[in-house]
């Protein structure tokens, strides 16, 4: 078994408010602004349209699952309002005689208490 990780770079997440989950197979959500690196591109919809939509890997699992799930995936979730910095995280583990497993989420890069 071998194991390769990488990780994204940072965006900044400043979260007003967290609901906190209804059941356990409920993630919460979070009332949030996502600054993005400076890195990350922005496309318009399909169409032509008006609406630009964000291409990095963190809008990926914004749109996905929803920062709160995968931020309580990864192990840190958001317990309160506060400035944080997030990140992709990747794992590609190779198994022998079944292959490629890949694994991966956003994360608190600090997983201390938020910076305000």
């Amino acid at each position: 078994m071998s194991d390769t990780e990488r990780y994204g770079e940072p965006h900044t997440l400043t979260v007003r408010a967290v609901h906190l989950p209804h059941g356990p197979l409920d993630d919460g959500c979070l009332d949030y602004d996502l600054e993005h690196a400076p890195s990350c591109k922005q496309e318009r919809s399909a169409g032509g349209g008006d609406y630009l939509y964000w291409t990095c890997e963190v809008a990926f699992h914004e749109a996905g699952s929803g920062l709160a799930s995968s931020l309580r995936y990864s192990g840190t979730p958001i317990t309160g309002p506060g400035t944080y910095r997030i990140q992709v995280w990747g794992r590609k583990t190779y198994y022998h005689g079944a292959g490629y497993e890949y694994d991966g989420g956003v994360g608190l890069m600090e997983p201390a208490e938020a910076t305000t």
